[in-house]
């Protein structure tokens, strides 16, 4: 038994608290965003990456690969310890702490929690008392304050809240506000994600059920207020739903996705602290299309890997208010997760088993540049 897996079983052993994992809290939502993602801030880029045989859930393997800004390479830095078959969910302020969230598998039902402060060189133990969400932004961190939210499976207590180090979780305050179909404004039909948002305020996404609604809500005084904009246009008649939710240099940037009974697409909103929206011009998903990763950079520039049925897949990125998404150069091959780095380019990993190629997209520039190659030996069948 490793020292992480140790420590997680005594944590579990004396956890009176813990609560019963229920049933899922995201629904089935239209437009999904999956674990595999980017995030960078100003300490650099994380990418969480599927390897293995992808086909397979028991012998997929998850993994956390960190770039320090300013370094040409990515190295593996994912917790030891614990399985990640489950998949892993990430939260990284920007001030050298990280923290991973283990997403069960099999008969496991809470989601341990790895804790570093050096950037993933060493990791301490924690764990949620119950099964995160399989969401890229179930878990966020506010770094120095030593405060965390968390999105867990569970229809009483679905939003969690931590201000001791992720070892005592308990009901964020004003739950009820954040109830399936509260809020008239929003109409809930699904948590999404959580964050800190500027001003370190809590935050949390949904998907609503009330046309034009963007479900983003802050915490103030213990409520929970509905804090996002209203659409405009085709689109004050769509659905909505948060997919991503992040921190970004002066603000906060989500990434929305819109159903109408005739169209789906993906907008990229951005939040000041002011409290005012900005959103990018609509980007059409068609219907045999889905989200393969999706990445946040330090400025609030969002990417997505949209993959066909047919086969093929379609990078797309959008930088600014008002601005219409950016087709770039499709990846290579076998691309599972792209991320978004310090100085504007675009990281893609393509995996082939235990074998990862990384190529780089500058801007400006029509085609990818390998960049790296590395092998992550796995345990196949050991889960």
């Amino acid at each position: 038994m490793s020292p992480l897996t140790a420590v997680l079983v005594t944590i579990v052993a004396s956890a009176s608290w813990a609560l019963p994992a229920q049933g899922a809290t995201n629904g089935a939502a239209t437009l999904r965003a999956p674990l595999a993602a980017g995030l960078t801030t100003t300490g650099g880029s994380w990418a969480v990456v599927p390897m293995g045989q992808l086909s397979q859930p028991l012998n997929t393997f998850w993994q956390v690969f960190f770039r320090a800004g300013g370094t040409s390479k990515w190295k593996l830095v994912t917790p030891p310890g614990v399985a990640d078959n489950g998949g892993l969910t990430l939260s990284a302020p920007s001030d050298a702490s990280v923290s991973v969230g283990f997403l069960p598998s099999q008969k496991l039902e809470y989601s341990p929690l790895a804790l570093s402060q050096n950037d993933g060189a060493a990791w301490s133990a924690a764990l949620v008392p119950t099964s995160l969400v399989a969401l890229p932004d179930a878990l966020a961190t506010d770094g120095a304050r030593g405060r965390a939210l968390a999105l867990v499976r569970s229809r009483r207590t679905p939003v969690l809240s931590s201000s001791g180090g992720l070892l005592k979780w308990s009901s964020a305050s004003g739950g009820g506000d954040l109830a399936l179909g509260a809020n008239g404004s929003c109409a809930i039909a699904a948590l999404t994600a959580v964050s800190f948002g500027p001003n370190a305020q809590a935050m949390v996404g949904a998907r609503c059920r009330r046309p034009g609604v963007v479900g983003v809500f802050s915490q103030v005084a213990g409520r929970w207020r509905l804090s996002g904009p209203v659409l405009s246009g085709p689109l004050s008649r769509a659905t909505t739903s948060v997919m991503r939710l992040d921190p970004s240099a002066g603000g906060l940037a989500a990434l929305v996705g819109t159903t109408t009974s005739a169209r789906r697409s993906l907008v990229a909103i951005w939040g000041a602290a002011d409290g005012s929206w900005s959103e990018s011009e609509p980007l059409a998903v068609q219907a045999d299309q889905r989200i393969t990763s999706s990445a946040v950079g330090i400025d609030g520039e969002q990417a997505v890997l949209l993959s066909s049925a047919q086969g093929g897949s379609v990078l797309e990125v959008a930088t600014g208010a008002g601005q219409s998404w950016t087709k770039v150069a499709s990846p290579p091959s076998g691309t599972v997760t792209v991320a978004v780095s310090v100085d504007g380019s675009i990281d893609a990993f393509a995996v082939n088993g235990e074998s990862l190629a990384i190529s780089t997209l500058t801007p400006g520039q029509p085609t990818w540049t390998p960049a790296q190659k590395l092998t992550v030996p796995l345990s196949y069948g050991s889960s």
